[in-house]
């Protein structure tokens, strides 16, 4: 594949995940305001409660009041899908990196980094990327009200995939001494997703309404900084593949 393909296809597969992220994050707010209203805690709430309704209360085909939520459930499904599908089409994107040269060679070649090749941590950041894309088509298609088990594994595997994914996005950015934005970026939301992932798994119990508050708001944070994330990380991913 020669250079011009190569580029396009970066391309296509960053626009195509800023997009993802970008109608994400449009439709999902939309959602909130068309939501019906109703939670666990508060079943005659007449519309969305930040802190009491989950994201994927959206995607409910009626809420914990009974009423129907047809339309934000096609938001969210909306939402999510499209999602899922970019972070599978756009997995390539994270497993070629470049290394760099001696000293020697960069100064004989006026370049300072060799030409982008397939690590093994690249590899495994694609694998991560594709599954993790998979479990939002997950997320998408099992409703809470009718699936609940397999609704909330598809989102634990998807975060736990995408810690996963991170962790790879570090190590070829250590690799490649990659530009310390990108780096800093991606060190700070390694930490903040590392702390839900533990919250996910042992934080406070559903059964209250405290516990709930904390569960919804780190679940809206994390969400909304990891779309965030992920089109920072895409556009640095291709800057770094253009260096010559």
């Amino acid at each position: 594949m020669d250079s011009d393909q190569a580029l396009a296809k970066a391309n296509f597969r960053v626009g195509l995940l800023l997009c993802a992220c970008a109608q994400f994050s449009v439709l999902t707010i939309a959602a909130m305001f068309l939501y019906p209203g109703g939670a666990k805690y508060h079943l005659a709430a007449e519309h969305y409660l930040f802190l009491q309704n989950f994201f994927s209360d959206l995607g409910a085909t009626r809420t914990y009041s009974g009423k129907p939520n047809m339309l934000c459930a096609s938001l969210f499904v909306l939402a999510l899908s499209f999602l899922g599908m970019a972070m599978i089409v756009a997995s390539p994107l994270w497993k070629a990196w470049r290394a760099r040269v001696p000293a020697e060679a960069a100064q004989d070649s006026k370049a300072p980094f060799s030409v982008p090749r397939v690590t093994s941590w690249g590899i495994v950041a694609q694998v991560f990327a594709a599954l993790s894309g998979i479990c939002y088509l997950g997320v998408a298609v099992t409703p809470w009200n009718y699936f609940l088990d397999a609704h909330n594994n598809f989102v634990k595997g998807a975060f736990s995939l995408l810690l996963g994914l991170i962790v790879c996005l570090l190590l070829g950015q250590i690799s490649e001494r990659e530009t310390t934005p990108y780096l800093i970026a991606n060190c700070v939301y390694l930490i903040l997703l590392a702390g839900y992932v533990y919250l996910l798994f042992a934080g406070p119990s559903l059964q209250t309404q405290n516990g709930l508050a904390v569960q919804v708001a780190a679940q809206k944070i994390i969400t909304y900084i990891s779309i965030l994330n992920l089109a920072v990380q895409a556009v640095g991913r291709r800057r770094a593949l253009l260096l010559h």
